[in-house]
């Protein structure tokens, strides 16, 4: 169903100015409604281009809860035969010269049938759309699906996320708490920046020691928390600096935003609003991860509340205790509280 794929070259973690073969990653929409998927096929087909590969488009054919009694193999087929028109279609209407469409048709129970498809294509990228229900994103079955596989990376796409075709995307956040869990997804961002000649924006938020709210003040406390603060955003503020320097070393645009919020799921919402973000990459966990669940709470907060599309990346070969950026930090400088 896939083209072979031919590697890419691409910085190395290390070192930006030595070179790295990667696989490319396709971009595998998981579509419910087709009328409702053109704004994300356009996303899906920028990122695609960024990293080498192409558009997939897959939909879950599967029976009806409501439905009684066994299924009609005839209906069942002419069924199948009208879903995958349907989604020719959408990728005949979609297609431009640069990113042609495949598609896919699965069948059977949505959630295992994804998780399936995407366990024999971990290196791929699986896409789905967000529809807002008032103020919020409620994961629909197929976003839950696209959420629990366990491919390289997902992509959550708002449906009513505009964008031009022709300007794409101009600011990308990325979240760093100086753990090596968030910086794998360095690469990523420094490739989609470099292909959208995007600013990159670097975000720490200092996190809050905190200190209980009872009980009676005790300055000496009060003064150790201050103190704890001032070095975490300084050790902060000296990591997200030195990074900014070997990017801009290799021609990359690159800002830096330090937030005092504490909380670091409201700050980075505040950040996108401020710096007008238009695109998101995080790592799908940071310092407090855990790896019974999809997510951490801070990239779960934003795939619920984001208005941009949210990419996160896993790491392909399990957690890694060494930083991308691990050879050029001052054995003097200590990393934010909690770095790994």
């Amino acid at each position: 169903m896939t083209d072979s794929k031919q590697p890419v070259f691409v910085g190395n973690n290390h070192s930006l100015n030595s070179a790295q073969v990667f696989e490319p990653s396709d971009v595998l929409v998981f579509i419910e409604d087709a009328a409702m998927t053109k704004a994300s096929i356009s996303h899906a087909q920028k990122i695609a281009n960024a990293f080498g590969g192409k558009v997939v488009l897959v939909q879950v054919l599967f029976k009806s809860e409501s439905g009684d009694g066994p299924i009609d193999p005839v209906e069942w087929d002419i069924k199948k035969q009208h879903s995958l028109k349907q989604l020719e279609l959408l990728a005949e209407r979609s297609e431009n010269t640069n990113q042609p469409c495949s598609v896919a048709l699965l069948e059977g129970q949505c959630v295992s049938q994804i998780k399936a498809f995407m366990e024999q294509r971990r290196g791929d990228i699986a896409a789905s759309l967000r529809c807002r229900d008032q103020t919020n994103w409620p994961l629909s079955e197929t976003a839950w699906g696209v959420l629990l596989s366990q491919s390289a990376g997902v992509l959550m796409i708002p449906d009513d996320a505009k964008i031009t075709p022709d300007v794409g995307y101009r600011r990308i956040l990325l979240p760093l708490d100086g753990s090596s869990r968030a910086e794998t997804a360095l690469q990523k961002t420094i490739t989609l920046a470099r292909a959208e000649a995007a600013e990159l924006i670097l975000c720490y938020v200092i996190p809050d020691s905190g200190l209980t709210e009872f009980g009676q003040k005790d300055p000496e406390a009060e003064s150790l928390h201050r103190r704890v603060r001032k070095q975490n955003e300084l050790s902060g503020t000296t990591y997200l600096a030195r990074i900014k320097k070997r990017l801009e070393q290799s021609g990359l645009k690159v800002s830096v935003r330090i937030s005092h919020a504490g909380d670091a799921r409201r700050a980075l919402l505040d950040v996108m609003t401020q710096e007008k973000v238009d695109f998101v990459v995080m790592a799908t966990h940071g310092q407090s991860g855990y790896k019974d669940v999809p997510t951490g709470d801070v990239a779960r907060f934003l795939l619920d509340r984001a208005d941009t599309p949210v990419l996160l990346v896993r790491p392909r070969n399990g957690h890694t205790n060494n930083h991308a950026f691990g050879d050029v930090l001052s054995t003097g400088a200590r990393l934010p509280s909690g770095t790994d």
